[in-house]
């Protein structure tokens, strides 16, 4: 009985210090303009999770900066989070490493504890191993090597890709675009020395299956226990396992191979991009010159990691192009310009794509109302001012939103308005405005693969086929605005009939 009482009293004493915690931060924190509270408990989670549940997320926080300001403080709970739309904060928060890290158990990481991309990838990674890694795979990615890399790309596409639907859709069918998207733009890495792994379609299939399971391990998800308790989470771990299995076979290879040339960085092959991958992982052992096994599986492993990523972020450009084809949907007038673009200005070469001029501005437009990387987070590490406020010595994770930026009243004329025009020649968004491809040392190292990858899909799709939305009225594709990367709710249906 004794025990009981003093385990109760403890309990309570818990209670009331936690109570007196989050009264000290809000005091702390006071001077941070934050919208009102559902109430004392809960904070804002209700408000929070019936947007979710809504498709709103994201619009809440636009409703939350136009009305409190660009950096407002939001609580979970009993927990404080700062959101920020502010340029020159966001400047602060995506330039200074050292002050605000990048948090480490994101989900995509691992699936039932088994290793997806690691903690050391080209995107996972940080520190000076990292740094150095992104400077040596800049080559691979760096504008001045696109020529090369289109010459891979252009045949690959004109020739398997556009006869492997040409001979899917006979004279004419529906197809969900995503899934189509996946095995394009799957395929662009698989022909840069991967096709030893799968079929282009067998790796969609898989990194679809993946991200579609990723999301789910935040929070309690009925869905995931299920997994857990079914056969589907044998098969995916399985499914995992095979693929770094795989692309270790080719790493392992690949690194005695660099290991043997003694000026193979500077004379790598510039399509070879597993080359790069070695070189930089070796680069980043402190043993690079000494050919151990230990050595080799540490480099192959972190190898497996960067390939795994590749993977993973290449189905951004899927929903990217997918998100295009649903505003292209609503805009009829926009999409008759650009497919006339496109069709008068066939690629033939290179340059040739400098003449997709109203193409560029259409990729632009997209990136901007429903960029890939919809919002991201960072923690700080110490005592901190944004702008006027002053953050106290506590842990506390910064949010910011690409999305929410892009449709900032501020910075966009008609933000919501799907306006490819607003990119003329003179039109340079405000600095840390316009963060499709993010900003600051960990900006994509691949935007401008990014870019040659979409433009040779829509110039060989559209050159090739018709294409004639025949979405379902009453469940019309929209981004998904609880996600961190976007994902598009139901199907983005096509009916899609060869041209002669």
């Amino acid at each position: 009985m004794i025990l009981l009482g003093i385990s109760l009293f403890l309990l309570i004493f818990r209670f009331l210090y936690s109570l007196f915690q989050v009264h000290q931060q809000k005091l702390e924190l006071a001077a941070i303009p934050q919208p009102p509270h559902d109430n004392f408990f809960s904070g804002h989670a209700i408000t929070i999770n019936k947007a979710k549940k809504d498709n709103t997320f994201l619009n809440i926080f636009i409703q939350w900066t136009e009305e409190h300001g660009d950096t407002v403080l939001f609580w979970i709970n009993r927990r404080p989070f700062i959101f920020t739309s502010d340029p020159a904060t966001l400047q602060q928060v995506t330039t200074d490493l050292h002050q605000f890290k990048k948090v480490k158990n994101l989900p995509n990481r691992a699936l039932f504890q088994q290793s997806i991309v690691g903690l050391n990838s080209i995107l996972s990674g940080d520190g000076v191993l990292w740094a150095t890694k992104r400077k040596i795979m800049s080559k691979w990615f760096a504008k001045t090597n696109m020529e090369n890399l289109f010459k891979v790309c252009r045949p690959h596409m004109e020739g398997a890709q556009i006869a492997r639907l040409r001979n899917k859709i006979g004279s004419g069918k529906t197809l969900e675009m995503i899934d189509e998207l996946g095995i394009i733009f799957t395929s662009y890495i698989y022909v840069f020395g991967f096709s030893e792994l799968f079929t282009a379609e067998k790796i969609a299939k898989n990194v679809a299956k993946i991200l579609e399971m990723i999301p789910l391990q935040l929070g309690f998800n009925m869905r995931m226990i299920r997994a857990k308790y079914s056969g589907e989470k044998a098969e995916v771990v399985a499914m995992i396992k095979e693929m770094r299995a795989k692309i270790l076979d080719l790493a392992w290879e690949k690194i005695q191979e660099v290991d043997n040339n003694t000026d193979v960085e500077e004379n790598m092959d510039p399509h070879d991009i597993l080359a790069h991958l070695c070189v930089a992982n070796k680069k980043n052992s402190r043993t690079a010159n000494k050919l151990s096994e230990s050595n080799m599986t540490r480099q192959s492993q972190n190898i497996v990691d960067d390939v795994m990523t590749l993977c993973l972020v290449m189905d951004n450009l899927v929903k990217q192009i997918g998100s295009l084809f649903i505003e292209l949907s609503k805009k009829p007038r926009v999409k008759d310009k650009l497919f006339k673009e496109l069709r008068e200005n066939p690629i033939t070469d290179f340059k040739s794509m400098q003449k997709l001029e109203y193409t560029e501005k259409c990729l632009l437009e997209s990136l901007r109302i429903s960029p890939a990387l919809l919002r991201g987070t960072r923690n700080t590490t110490k005592a901190s001012r944004f702008g006027p406020f002053k953050i106290p010595n506590i842990k506390i994770q910064v949010f910011y939103s690409q999305y929410v930026l892009h449709h900032n009243k501020k910075h966009w004329t008609d933000p919501d308005d799907f306006n490819p025009d607003r990119w003329t020649d003179n039109f340079v968004p405000e600095p840390y405005t316009y963060m499709p491809f993010f900003v600051g040392p960990r900006s994509c190292i691949g935007k401008h693969f990014a870019m040659l990858c979409m433009k040779l899909t829509l110039s060989s799709l559209v050159n090739n086929f018709d294409f004639t939305p025949k979405f379902d009225p009453a469940e019309l594709p929209v981004v998904d605005q609880s996600m961190a990367v976007m994902r598009v709710r139901n199907n983005i249906d096509y009916h899609i009939t060869p041209r002669n």
